[in-house]
């Protein structure tokens, strides 16, 4: 008896000590979310100014897709997205702020708002995160930078940066978003965490930047101010600059600890950015708008060890593929809600071939956020190269082949098709149902 007892504890030794190996060879994670960019404001997308070197190398190091787009173009839906692989209408998280009662504001009673925070974010908490995912699965979790469904550490995150208390000012990322901009130390102490514990590690590096204040360092702002067509343009270009330098940091600490191998670096924006020529930290026709300006974004993953570089100038990607990707390329089996795909699979990204945007007004009204028609802005669908917007007011319909910013209307000539992609936004509407009622 006491042999057999000796031999089973000594089977479960093994057991577990295999686990431990599983895992410590699971590959880590750096989720690089960029805030408020042009979709072609990147070397690695042939900007002529703006200097991106260290994403240019992890770009051309992976597979870049360039007609990705976002799911939403406002932070807050969009980061909702990315993290549940659930569109925005149905997270419930639609818009960034509650609509307040008349005569209060978010920054004066912040009683009131946190109240109406929780309520707001209630929908959110009732999602499976992919972070939580990863966690549940052995990976040390850390939130840095933007977040906006309160306390992170309650949405899958075993480290955060962010405390999400509206009474100490909590709104959208706090102190997180001293990130890239005052320290990285939190990215260096997970890393530490990670080697010590022998676990795998998850990044969510939701940088604040370019977002503005465009107010990156001299030494880069005088770099563009000569050569840019106008101050607020030259302040957004060096915060793109700025963003880009703490990517390098990134790459550069993981190669110093001998981990840059085993990591995989996945690269989207929340929403699109053309900066108002006239008026700093002020954009144009982009951010909050269903155009190319405000949806597209290059989208990237990279990884030497499982990902061949390619770089797609025509297959269709979206922010609702990262979820179901990051949790696939670490061998876990994404939840079966998550409707997005693999990115490695180009071959389904190119058999599916269409995109689906929501755009909602940036304050909800949550008395009626069960009515998917209020506070609508724009549903989108682009399908191969055609787009149709469509409005309260009325549809748009634009070839982006030849018609890349979406400035040419074709909706008049061409009713048969502007009809067929109409359809194609009420069955993706049906069939994608609100999931926080």
């Amino acid at each position: 008896m006491r042999t057999f007892k000796i031999s089973r504890m000594i089977a479960v030794a093994v057991a577990v000590m295999a686990a431990l190996t599983v895992t410590a060879k699971q590959p880590n994670v750096v989720f690089i979310l960029s805030d408020d960019q042009g979709w072609d404001d990147y070397g690695f997308m042939g900007h002529e100014h703006i200097q991106t070197p260290n994403l240019d190398k992890l770009a051309s190091a992976g597979l870049l897709y360039e007609r990705g787009y976002v799911t939403a173009p406002l932070c807050r839906p969009s980061l909702a997205s990315l993290a549940t692989g659930l569109y925005p209408h149905e997270t419930g998280i639609r818009g960034n702020d509650p609509v307040m009662p008349k005569d209060t504001h978010y920054r004066t009673h912040k009683k009131e708002f946190g109240e109406l925070r929780k309520a707001m974010t209630a929908p959110f908490a009732d999602c499976t995160t992919f972070i939580e995912v990863l966690r549940d699965n052995g990976y040390l979790t850390l939130q840095t930078g933007k977040w906006w469904e309160e306390n992170p550490l309650d949405h899958g995150f075993t480290h955060a940066m962010t405390h999400g208390d509206a009474l100490k000012g909590g709104r959208h990322g706090d102190v997180g978003l001293k990130i890239g901009r005052e320290t990285m130390k939190p990215f260096h102490d997970i890393v530490q965490q990670s080697k010590k514990e022998d676990k795998p590690f998850f990044l969510w590096y939701g940088v604040y930047l370019p977002h503005s204040p465009h107010n990156a360092p001299d030494r880069i702002y005088n770099k563009y101010k000569d050569i840019a067509p106008n101050e607020p343009t030259a302040r957004y270009w060096a915060n793109v600059d700025w963003f880009d330098e703490g990517c390098g940091q990134l790459v550069e600490h993981l190669k110093e600890q001998g981990l840059y191998e085993n990591t995989i670096f996945v690269y989207t924006c929340d929403n699109g950015w053309v900066q108002n020529p006239k008026k700093k930290n002020s954009s144009v026709r982009s951010k909050r708008e269903p155009t190319e300006a405000g949806i597209r974004t290059p989208i990237f993953i990279t990884h030497g060890a499982t990902v061949k570089p390619l770089r797609d100038a025509e297959t269709l990607a979206s922010n609702l593929d990262i979820a179901p990707t990051i949790l696939k390329a670490c061998g876990i089996e994404p939840p079966k809600e998550m409707s997005g795909l693999d990115l490695r699979d180009s071959a389904a990204l190119k058999k599916r071939d269409r995109i689906f945007v929501d755009v909602y007004e940036h304050d909800s009204n949550l008395e009626t956020r069960d009515d998917l028609s209020k506070d609508l802005k724009a549903w989108v669908v682009i399908d191969g190269w055609h787009k149709l917007i469509v409005r309260p007011a009325g549809k748009q319909l634009y070839d982006l082949k030849n018609d890349p910013d979406d400035r040419n209307d074709l909706a008049s000539e061409y009713p048969e098709k502007v009809s067929k992609l109409w359809k194609l936004i009420e069955e993706w509407v049906k069939e994608t149902p609100q999931r926080h009622k």
